[in-house]
C-alpha cells in the first residue's frame, strides 16, 4: 500500500512489515521497518486516512506441519493446529497512525482469540472487513470491524458458511480435502463479494454491519477446482471477475 509516498509492505516470509521510500520511483530506498511480536506474521495490511491496518496471526509457515503446502490447502487449518497449546503469537488487527509516513505509531490494537487474521479490507471511513480464525470455528469466516474510534477497534458482526461453527456442534458438509475457508472479501457499496477457497463465493448484505445476511451462494467445486481466491466487482460494467 502507497501512502504519501510510502510504501507499506507486509511479509510472508519475515514477521512484520516494511516501509520504503518511493517519492522518487526510479529510486526506492528504505525507510524503517516494524517487527511483529513473536510467532507473529504481517501478511497483509491497508493504508487510508493517515491509518495503517496491519493484520495479527500465527506465523502458519513457521510450523513445520505446513512444510508439505498441500495440507494447508486440503484441510481447515483448526484440524491442523489443534493441539497447540501455549499462545506464542498475536491475534488480531492493529491500527498505526501514519500521519508521518516514515514513523507508524500503534494507536489501536483488537485482539481476537484463535489464529487470527489473514486478510483485510479498509477503504477508510467507520468500517473494515476481514477474514479471520477464532477460537470454535473450522476456518476462517468474515467479520465486520467497527473503527469508530480507531483508537478502539471492535468487532461488529460476522458469517460463515454452514459447518463451520464446531464449537456449536456444527459439523462439515463438504467433501474430505476440500478446504472451506474465506479467503478475504471485497466490498461495492453493502455488498460484500466474499470468496471462500472450495467454498465458492457469497455475495453478504452488509448494510447492517452487525448483521451481515447471505444475499446468494455459488459452489462450482465440483465440478471444477476449487481455491477461489479474490472476487472483483466492477460495478461501472455490471461485471464480477472471479479468480481461483
Amino acid at each position: 500500500m502507497v501512502h504519501r509516498g510510502y510504501a507499506y509492505i507486509g511479509h510472508m516470509v519475515s514477521q512484520g512489515f516494511s516501509i520504503v521510500d518511493v517519492r522518487d520511483a526510479k529510486n526506492p530506498k528504505a525507510a524503517g521497518y516494524v517487527p511483529a511480536p513473536p510467532g507473529t506474521w504481517n501478511v497483509h495490511l491497508q493504508a487510508h486516512d493517515d491509518l495503517l491496518l496491519v493484520i495479527n496471526a500465527r506465523d502458519l509457515f513457521a510450523d513445520t506441519r505446513f512444510a508439505d503446502e498441500k495440507v494447508y490447502y486440503t484441510r481447515s487449518v483448526a484440524d491442523t493446529v489443534s493441539d497447540v497449546q501455549d499462545r506464542v503469537w498475536s491475534a488480531g488487527l492493529r491500527v498505526f497512525d501514519i500521519s508521518t509516513p516514515d514513523k507508524p505509531r500503534e494507536i489501536g490494537f483488537q485482539p481476537l482469540n484463535g489464529i487470527g487474521i489473514h486478510r483485510i479490507w479498509y477503504v477508510g471511513g467507520r468500517w473494515a472487513y476481514v477474514s479471520a480464525l477464532l477460537d470454535g470455528f473450522s476456518d476462517y469466516i468474515f467479520l465486520t470491524i467497527d473503527l469508530a474510534d480507531p483508537r478502539k477497534p471492535e468487532v461488529a458482526g460476522r458469517w460463515w458458511l454452514p459447518g463451520m461453527h464446531s464449537a456449536a456442534g456444527e459439523t462439515p458438509n463438504w467433501p474430505e480435502g476440500k478446504r472451506y475457508a474465506l479467503h478475504h472479501a471485497i466490498i461495492s457499496g453493502d455488498t460484500a463479494y466474499a470468496s471462500w477457497r472450495d467454498g465458492g463465493l457469497t455475495l453478504l448484505d452488509v448494510s447492517d454491519h452487525h448483521q451481515p445476511q447471505l444475499i446468494s451462494h455459488r459452489n462450482w467445486s465440483p465440478p471444477f477446482g476449487g481455491g477461489t481466491h479474490t472476487a472483483l466487482p466492477l460495478p461501472d460494467r455490471d461485471l464480477l471477475v472471479v479468480l481461483d
